[in-house]
């Protein structure tokens, strides 16, 4: 069977796609992207979860480079790595494009 992606793409696009396996993170997403920059506790302030929680979701999504963060002082400042999650969509379009669907 051959392989539509580089493994190292399939890699980076399952750990993308299992980070936004969760409704949460994929708020997070957007909440970002609409956002801006944001600290923990702006971000907690969106959602009736705790701050741990959204520390712990936060941790997937840089993990899996959705996210960027930033120490400033004591404040941890989060921001959606738009290249990084328009290269795992592109990959996993450019991968599927091609593919020779059988019916």
């Amino acid at each position: 069977m051959q392989q539509g992606m580089h493994v190292n793409d399939l890699k980076s696009v399952t750990r993308f796609l299992t980070a936004l396996g969760d409704p949460v993170r994929l708020q997070i997403l957007f909440l970002l992207g609409e956002a801006g920059r944001l600290n923990v506790g702006d971000i907690a302030s969106k959602f009736e979860i705790t701050r741990p929680a959204i520390s712990h979701h936060l941790k997937i999504l840089r993990d899996a480079d959705i996210v960027g963060s930033q120490k400033v002082g004591q404040e941890v400042y989060y921001w959606l790595a738009r290249d990084s999650v328009v290269d795992n969509l592109r990959s996993l379009a450019d991968a599927t494009a091609s593919m020779p669907c059988k019916e």
